[in-house]
């Protein structure tokens, strides 16, 4: 019999699961009425055979001391009480969360939660964090031989706490070994010996291993993504982004029969009209996850982190070519001068002493921050303000399954989520409070509870009427609680104290700009003119963070987010040696960003390759084992003509920017492919369906380039004909010209010349009717424009002309023809004068001058034109104006209008005139660099301050992005920034801050 799919459980994920969830809840709600403490709070059990206690003895147990019983054993089961297993299953399952019910009876004999390992029923799983170990050694047995340690069991200790002991020992003293042998093998004296002697023969051993310790190996990058905690963290976020637009399209038009069971929650008081918008996030998300299966830990400051803890974080071999000294101090000075990050300077101060862990903290629980311990913090400088810190490693599954419960939990009431990462989310509750008309907090509440109740975890919740609101007041919820920032409260007050560094898109380096405008919090912002905030921020910046320090934030909620870039990065373990090891590393780099975006189904049009190098005042070996150390950043981008994700054609783009790049591959320390401009890999463009409309055009347009002659028949070539035939030379093409600024100036001048001499010319000369071209007007295939779609047909008809351009060149579209600029007006010639009242001048007045000085003048310009290639005509132009009062008598330049500077940068096209003249010229020639400078002077001469900023920074950017080792480019903007402070200085009486700067070490 065929399985019915839509029985209506499929909300549940099946009869089976709706279940379970029902057990779930039917327990709860009995508990409540019994319960009298909270022993086993975040504790849920499963019973698995007879035990003893019973089953029906240890759900009361947990019954009235707030624990959950499951009746089927879940994925979020923190343990599985049993007595025995068969076989299969010990060889089969996991056996970490099988404990004894005896342990139940412990917890309760001494009234806390007690370490679960010793009541654990197989003693064969090992509990310490696993290592990254890059590839296996090729004589594993004579390896293990020699990290073979000889442990006497402790009269006082388990053999299973032996066992676990042995096995870190093991591990810490291999660790410590690896360290020694990359000593020997980058130390100048490769003979120097161990100073305690235990350890002999590193040379031996180093030359067995196989293991893969840099980005050199064929297999480092495959090992390192496979075991990277950084690399799950990252793609947890972007996987449920995607995963909330697949449940949003599965959905469909469906309703939410888990809405039912809020008709019993206490009915709105409020007014209807009110917008509602809940942030929730999880508390201390790694550490919580870590807890559930070390209730023993609650309570105590936890951290989770790569390191052990204990003594090995106070006391790390350190490289011995390491300077931290001079790392510290390098360090230091980059975060205080170039990111204006206090914070992270004295990060660094505080955590580079000698051997101290510099393995980070990624998340720590409240305890910890009680006592000064912070998220990102050096283990080593946390075990000094609190030696009791306890460490626990990642737990990856684990992340996952809780927030995966998190998502579906509230997708059972509403799928209107902003995923923002794994453990934060914002919801819109305004549709469905109305619906079912029942206050917000006590939903909120209500979906509190039962997230808890599921995956052990607490999570803390904000309300207000926007996301910036909602998410202020979740720091006003946590830890573990709810806020509602209700609409009728005095939000300027309550926004007025706050630290600008809290609202959302204030980083280090904005904070500083706005710190030495005066501004520092909120209320500084209230107080000031949105003006002076544009002058310092910009425009867009300044008015946003205007309305957000006034509590008013417009965006909604993004539903359905698509992923805009793609990229694949590594700064550790990068060290080569040869540009074979560097290519190879490419490849197999632009494989895995390639695989990457293959499985969003998306596609890029442009690359950039992040190079970080060695900076040349820096250590060679860093402080930190295989890390980057302090690196100049270099970006090399490029465009693809065609969206792709072909492989080959990503791997040779990058293969090309390295090679740009020309940098020597021992200096390098990390890579990094960024694929941006993303699009859908099955969107078909509109282009190129409309280029095959207008194949039959081009066909006649070749017909029509042809001349025919008038009267006759062209016949075709005879054998003799071709034989006497001369012989055509291929006249080679001549090298393409640089473009500049100034060539956009005299496009217009120039055409106009042309057409002048033409028309003077064909005055002259009698046309002679010899041939004649018929030209043949192109049309719109009928029958190709009928099978097209409605929308694409109705778009060509509405668009002729510009479709009927496109057909004219061969199919190709052409670029937009650069701006048409006012021409410069001639001197009036003497057979232009239409009457001869118009001027009182003779002829001989117009006559250049004939002195000595004019005709060595004009044999100068004569050789110098010779010796250019290509003729540029700007300088014509402006050799043209320049001389222009030393050739005419001075009475007709009073008839003469003065030249009007053309605007090239205040169309909304600027941006591209910017863009091109930066990526065509490697160093900036003066003419244009001075007509930059007269642009943005004019802007501030005529009152435009706002948009003279505006291409400013973006100037700036481009530099910075494509020319961020070119120092000509760099001097360049400053001298242009430098005349303009000067110049707003002298009429206005303040200088101007501009956000961006130029990042270079060397010019700074």
């Amino acid at each position: 019999m065929a399985r019915n799919e839509d029985n209506g459980f499929s909300e549940w994920g099946g009869y089976f699961e709706a279940k379970k969830s029902k057990l779930e809840e039917q327990f709860a709600a009995a508990s409540d009425p019994f319960r009298k403490s909270d022993l086993f709070e975040g504790i849920s059990i499963f019973v698995n055979g007879r035990t003893d206690p019973s089953a029906d003895e240890l759900k009361r147990i947990m019954m009235v001391h707030g624990g959950t019983f499951h009746h089927y054993e879940r994925s979020h089961t923190t343990y599985i009480i049993a007595s025995v297993l068969p076989d299969v299953k010990v060889r089969n399952m996991n056996l970490s969360k099988f404990i004894g019910a005896k342990w139940v009876v412990d917890c309760l004999a001494k009234g806390k939660i007690v370490d679960y390992k010793p009541y654990l029923l197989y003693t064969n799983q090992k509990t310490s964090q696993p290592k990254l170990i890059f590839g296996k050694p090729k004589d594993s047995s004579a390896n293990e031989s020699k990290l073979d340690v000889d442990v006497e069991p402790p009269k006082d200790k388990t053999p299973m706490e032996v066992d676990s002991s042995k096995d870190e020992m093991q591990m810490e003293l291999g660790g410590i070994l690896k360290e020694l042998q990359q000593a020997v093998a980058t130390s100048p004296a490769k003979e120097t010996s161990v100073s305690d002697g235990k350890i002999t023969n590193l040379s031996a051993t180093s030359s067995n291993s196989t293991t893969a310790r840099t980005a050199a190996d064929p297999n480092f990058l495959s090992e390192f993504y496979k075991n990277s905690r950084l690399h799950h963290i990252a793609t947890l976020g972007a996987g449920f982004k995607q995963y909330v637009c697949q449940l949003r399209l599965d959905h469909g038009s469906q309703g939410f029969p888990k809405r039912e069971t809020l008709k019993s929650l206490a009915r709105a008081q409020r007014d209807g009209s009110e917008r509602y918008v809940m942030h929730i996030d999880m508390d201390c998300f790694f550490v919580s996850v870590g807890l559930r299966a070390r209730p023993e830990l609650r309570g105590q400051p936890i951290a989770v982190t790569h390191s052990k803890g204990g003594n090995a974080a106070t006391d790390v071999p350190v490289h011995p070519q390491a300077d931290r000294k001079a790392e510290l101090e390098l360090f230091a000075q980059r975060f205080e001068h170039q990111f204006h990050d206090g914070d992270k300077a004295e990060k660094v101060r505080s955590g580079f002493e000698k051997k101290m862990s510099l393995s980070e903290i990624a998340s720590c629980s409240y305890e910890a921050r009680e006592k000064g311990i912070r998220n990102g913090m050096f283990v080593g400088q946390a075990l000094k303000l609190c030696p009791e810190l306890k460490t626990i490693p990642y737990d990856f599954e684990g992340y996952k399954e809780v927030a995966s419960t998190l998502y579906d939990t509230v997708a059972q009431y509403t799928l209107n989520i902003e995923a923002v990462s794994c453990d934060e989310m914002f919801v819109e509750l305004t549709d469905l409070v109305c619906e079912l008309n029942v206050d917000v907090m006590a939903f909120v509440s209500h979906l509190r509870q039962e997230v808890h109740a599921k995956t052990g975890c607490p999570c803390s919740a904000g309300v207000a009427g926007n996301k910036l609101l909602a998410r202020m007041a979740t720091k006003e919820a946590k830890p573990n609680g709810q806020f509602l920032l209700d609409a009728k409260k005095d939000i300027l007050a309550y926004m007025a104290p706050m630290s600008l560094e809290l609202l959302p898109g204030v980083g280090s380096s904005m904070s500083h700009k706005l710190k030495l405008a005066g501004l520092n919090n909120c209320g500084d912002v209230q107080n000031s003119s949105l003006e002076k905030l544009e002058t310092v921020l910009g425009k867009k910046l300044g008015q946003n963070l205007f309305q957000n320090c006034k509590g008013i934030d417009d965006r909604p909620l993004a539903y359905e987010q698509t992923r805009k870039t793609v990229s694949a990065e590594m700064n550790f373990g990068i060290r080569f040696t040869k540009s074979a090891e560097c290519e190879q590393f490419l490849r197999q780099l632009s494989e895995e960003v390639t695989k990457r975006l293959v499985e969003i189904k998306r596609k890029a049009r442009s690359i950039n390759l992040k190079i970080m190098v060695r900076a040349a005042e820096a250590p060679v070996e860093t402080s930190k084992y295989m890390g980057h150390g302090v690196c100049d950043t270099i970006n090399k981008s490029s465009l693809i003509k065609h969206a792709t994700d072909d492989v080959n054609v990503i791997t040779s783009l990058v293969l090309n920017l390295m090679k740009e790049a020309d940098l020597p591959p021992h200096e390098l320390r990390g890579i990094g492919i960024h694929l941006t401009k993303l699009e859908d890999a099955s969107e078909v463009r509109k282009e190129n369906i409309i280029m095959q409309m207008f194949g039959k055009m081009s066909e006649m347009k070749k017909v029509v380039d042809k001349p025919v002659t008038q009267g006759t028949v062209a016949e075709k070539p005879t054998g003799d004909d071709k034989a006497n035939k001369p012989a055509v030379v291929e006249a080679k093409p001549k090298p393409r010209e640089p473009r500049n600024v100034m060539s956009m100036l005299t496009a217009a001048a120039e055409s106009r010349k042309r057409d002048q001499l033409s028309e003077d010319k064909g005055q002259k000369e009698t046309p002679k009717p010899k041939t004649r071209v018929v030209p043949l007007e192109p049309k719109l295939d009928e029958d190709v424009l009928a099978q097209l779609p409605e929308d694409i047909r109705l778009e060509v008809l509405a668009h002729r002309e510009e479709y009927l351009s496109i057909a004219e060149c061969g199919g190709k579209v052409r670029k937009p023809a650069p701006p048409r600029y006012p021409t410069l007006n001639s001197p009036p010639l003497s057979k232009r004068n239409r009457s001869p009242n118009v001027s009182p001048l003779n002829a001989s007045d117009l006559k250049p001058s004939t002195s000595r000085a004019a005709v060595a003048r004009m044999q100068r310009r004569t050789d110098r034109k010779e010796q250019e290639q290509g003729i540029r005509s700007d300088q014509i132009v402006a050799d043209y104006i320049e001389d222009l009062p030393k050739f005419v008598n001075p009475n007709i330049l009073k008839i003469i209008p003065k030249p009007k500077l053309p605007e090239l940068l205040m169309g909304a096209n600027y941006k591209d005139l910017l863009n091109e003249w930066v990526s065509r010229e490697e160093v900036p020639k003066p003419t244009d660099v001075d007509l930059i400078h007269q642009q943005v002077s004019h802007m501030i001469s005529s009152d435009q301050l706002d948009h003279m900023y505006d291409v400013m920074k973006y100037l700036c950017r481009i530099i910075n992005a494509k020319r961020s080792s070119s120092c000509c480019w760099h001097l360049a903007y400053k001298h242009i920034e430098e005349n303009i402070q000067s110049q707003v200085l002298k009429i206005e009486g303040y200088n101007l801050l501009f956000i961006e700067n130029i990042r270079c070490m060397k010019c700074t």
